[in-house]
């Protein structure tokens, strides 16, 4: 009979933590391994000030799922970063519930980074990986709700009776010293930042060659988002690019249309 256990992450488990997230092939590859250096440096971070950011799910002593989330002080919100259980010989076994409800009990309880109160709420941007069961509806049926109806990926989850998520409203303000230039902004908390941070300066130099791009990390280079407002991944000549890369026919076409 197979055995489920949840762990918070920790120094001890960390290995297990990152490279959950990464296909065995790529483990090898350049970015990748930039990738999780990053990542690695970024939860060594987060530790220090939160204590717990991740739990493991272990099926029989093997790593098979994980749940990410950071505090966010400021709102007195917990953000779910990402919920991942990645071979499928092990979905449809309640891994995923398992890791959320582990979540949803530590978070009832009041916590020194919110003023020793518990959160107010779970806040998830959910995304949808092809193939797998979408993550919007598996939170919705762990009881998050939707903040407008017509946005069926940006849920919350109330811990606090009656309390209702507005999220602060924030828009992009272009920066003069971004004028003829690219940026890229990637979050170090995903290993894939790297990777796909590289493709995209790879697409726009493509297009433009010569074009100066600077890589911004939203963590530790917090003050260059925070003057931008909302950002995107990618800014070209003060304008945000809002295709990804990999719709290049959209991408190519926004990307020139900035110049």
């Amino acid at each position: 009979m197979e055995k489920l256990k949840i762990k918070n992450v920790t120094k001890k488990n960390l290995k297990d933590f990152i490279n959950l997230c990464i296909p065995p092939d790529k483990r090898n590859n350049e970015l990748f391994i930039k990738g999780i250096k990053t990542k690695m440096k970024w939860v060594n971070k987060v530790i220090k000030i939160y204590k717990n950011i991740a739990k493991l799910a272990y099926l029989n002593s093997r790593p098979v799922g994980m749940i990410q989330y950071l505090p966010d002080p400021e709102e007195r919100i917990i953000r779910i970063r990402c919920i991942f259980v990645p071979e499928k010989q092990d979905l449809r076994k309640g891994i995923g519930k398992s890791l959320f409800n582990s979540l949803l009990e530590d978070m009832k309880k009041p916590k020194s980074y919110f003023g020793n109160k518990p959160p107010l709420a779970l806040v998830v941007h959910a995304f949808n990986v092809p193939g797998r069961y979408p993550q919007s509806e598996f939170f919705e049926k762990m009881g998050f709700k939707r903040v407008k109806e017509d946005e069926p990926l940006l849920l919350y989850y109330p811990i606090k009776k009656g309390f209702f998520y507005t999220p602060p409203h924030k828009e992009y303000k272009p920066c003069e010293e971004d004028k003829g230039k690219a940026l890229i902004f990637f979050d170090p908390s995903c290993p894939f930042s790297i990777y796909f941070s590289e493709k995209i300066k790879e697409a726009i130099k493509k297009i433009v060659p010569h074009i100066s791009i600077r890589m911004i990390n939203e963590f530790e280079e917090s003050e260059e988002v925070e003057k931008r407002g909302k950002v995107p991944v990618c800014i070209v000549n003060k304008k945000p690019i809002i295709s990804f890369f990999l719709d290049e026919e959209n991408f190519q076409k926004e990307v020139r249309e900035a110049l």
